[in-house]
This record gives C-alpha cells, structure tokens and sequence, in this order.
C-alpha cells in the first residue's frame, strides 16, 4: 500500500472574523488527518479554539513550537491557504524549501483582494500544485506563468453545525415577511454598504421586507453606516454563534451578498445548503460559481440595480422556490468536505509524483 504523504497545513486568521479561507483549511485538514498520515497546523487563527479545531491535530503558533514538540518531523507536503494573507503564505514557501517538501499552495481570495499582488503572484508560480475554486482564477493564474499542469480544481463546501430552526430565528427577532440574508465580513468589497442603500428601494415597493445582516465590522466606519441606516425592519446582529448562523440561512427567503471580489464564498454553498437561492455581485468568475435564473441571481449595477434583482426575486415566489430546490441538489450533488479532501489528496500525488 502507498504510504500517505505527511502535511503541515499553514494559514494566518482574522481574529474573530472566522473567514471563509480559514474554514476551508481547518475542514480540509480535518479530513486529511487519518490513520497512516501525520498532519499539524501553524496558524494563529481562532479556529484553533473550541468547536472549530479538528481532534488529534497538533496546532502551532511558531515554527520554533512547532520544532520543539515534533523534532525531527519532515512533512512531505507544506500546504498554504489565502494569498489575502501573504506573510503566512511565504513562511510556508520557505518551510517547504527548508524541508524539501512539495509546496501546495490555495488562494482562497480574489486578486483585487491581495495586499501584495507581485509577491502573491510569485508565490503562485513557485507552487508545485495550486487548488483553484473557477474557471476565470485558473485563468488569471495561467497569466501569471502558472503551467496549466499544475492547477487542480477542487470542489466547495459547506460549514455549518447543529440543526438549523428557521422558525425559531423568526419569531425571536420579530420577523413576519420576506426576509434578505447578508453574511459575511463588512468589508467594501462584500458589498454590504451598496445592499444598506438598496433598502429603501425595496421598502418602497415591498414594505414588509426585512434584511438581516450577519458578520463583523471588519471596516472601520461600518458600526457609523449601520446606525445612519437603522430601521425597524433592519437587524444588525453582528457576530453570532455557529446555531444562529444557520437558523438565519434557513430562515430567510435568499441570501444576498452583492461582493465585487471573490472567487467562491463559502456562504453560497451554506445558502444552498439550506436551500436559498443567492443573489451575488458581479465579480470576476461569478458566472462560474452559480447559475443565473437557476440557483441564483447576478445583481444589477450600484444599489438601484441591486434593488431591482431583489425586488423581481421576491415577488415571484415560485421562482424563488424553484431556485432553492435547484440549489438544494446541487449542493447535495457537488459538494462536501470529503470531495475536497479526494481532490486535494489527488493534487499532492500528481505533484509528488512530478517532484519526487
């Protein structure tokens, strides 16, 4: 039998954000730690904490802990998430030279996101296998001087816990119409201050209305754009638990997360999870990740085109229930933690074999 390839798994956190590209590393770490394979974390996210650390994986703070409870230890795989944080990123490079290892890298974050585009793309290129989530990143990557040979595209998944009560989330915060689902960090790129303005829009042609948004105020005058917009059927929970998270997807009629630079949010296969269809922005690749008129909505330009899709999506019910049963399939069909940790398992061997 084929002897499983020993991986460090290194990401940086965003504190209390809990990002996307950090579920994506803990839960595809998860699933790569089995019997027959050593595998350890260096990070600094939260997620090395509580309910969303994996069982029996070593986590690290520093390469000097790490070096002092596993010495010796030569992992054959170095394994890097989000180029949004590139100082982790480039740790990882240098710890697979250092262990001549094969260095697998996932960028989890759209270029307009990168702090440092230049270093980001050279990291890309010294990659042995990089794990894209569409179409137009393997585009954008092939641009940078990637070989095509070495992208392997992966599947998504959802992260959700517990079973959700739509109903239960409903009655505690008072909500007794339509209700539009934001969720996500309030960063300009997620589009959070464009859906804020289309609010009034919507209200005026579909008073009974609710948005509820989710996440924290990763930009600093977010907390200031909230209060100038509140309103009584407007709820700004902030961050909440892991079980309110996925009440509020099962309980509201779509998620919309009219983000500009993406690549896949995580959010969208917890939407569809839940059955609700997603109403996104217009960012590079969308037409990748969901299907138009099918599980989901590309929003019209600024806050009036968003309030347009809005509007139209919520008056046709049996639209709207037609696109949630699409996605529910789909995500049952495509997605899983499982089917990323195949593919990833898949891209380590094609690599290995390449390197020696």
């Amino acid at each position: 039998m084929t002897s499983l390839p020993d991986v460090l798994v290194v990401f940086g956190g965003y504190g209390r954000d809990f990002a996307g590209a950090e579920r994506m590393a803990w839960r595809t770490l998860e699933r790569l730690a089995r019997p027959g394979r050593r595998v350890a974390v260096l990070t600094d996210s939260v997620g090395a904490t509580g309910e969303h650390r994996p069982r029996a994986v070593p986590v690290f703070g520093s390469e000097a802990d790490l070096r002092r409870a596993l010495p010796g230890w030569r992992p054959s795989v170095v394994h890097a998430f989000d180029l949004a944080l590139p100082a982790w990123v480039e740790a990882a490079a240098e710890l697979a030279d250092r262990y001549r290892a094969t260095f697998a890298l996932t960028p989890a974050s759209a270029v307009q996101v990168w702090p440092e585009p230049e270093t980001a793309a050279a990291l890309c290129r010294r990659a042995d296998v990089l794990f894209t989530l569409n179409d137009t990143e393997n585009t954008v990557l092939t641009g940078y001087g990637v070989p095509p040979w070495r992208i392997r595209a992966i599947p998504h998944a959802a992260d959700l816990v517990g079973t959700p009560d739509a109903s239960g989330f409903r009655r505690r915060y008072g909500v007794d119409g339509r209700m539009v689902l934001f969720a996500g960090r309030r960063t300009a790129s997620k589009g959070y201050r464009r859906l804020l303005a289309a609010t009034g829009p919507v209200w005026e042609r579909l008073p009974d209305t609710w948005f509820a948004f989710i996440g924290s105020n990763a930009d600093a005058d977010a907390e200031a754009a909230f209060l100038a917009n509140a309103a009584p059927r407007l709820l700004d929970l902030g961050m909440v638990d892991e079980q309110t998270k996925h009440d509020a997807l099962a309980a509201c009629d779509l998620l919309c997360l009219p983000t500009v630079a993406d690549v896949f949010p995580l959010v969208f296969v917890e939407a569809w999870t839940c059955g609700r269809p997603v109403v996104s922005g217009d960012f590079p690749g969308v037409d990748d990740v969901l299907r138009p008129g099918v599980d989901g909505l590309v929003a019209g330009p600024g806050p009036s085109g968003l309030a347009t899709t809005l509007i139209d999506a919520l008056r046709d019910e049996k639209g709207l229930a037609a696109m949630g049963q699409a996605a529910l399939l789909r995500a049952g069909r495509e997605f899983g933690w499982d089917k990323v940790a195949a593919a990833v398992e898949g891209g380590y061997g094609s690599a290995i074999g390449r390197t020696g």
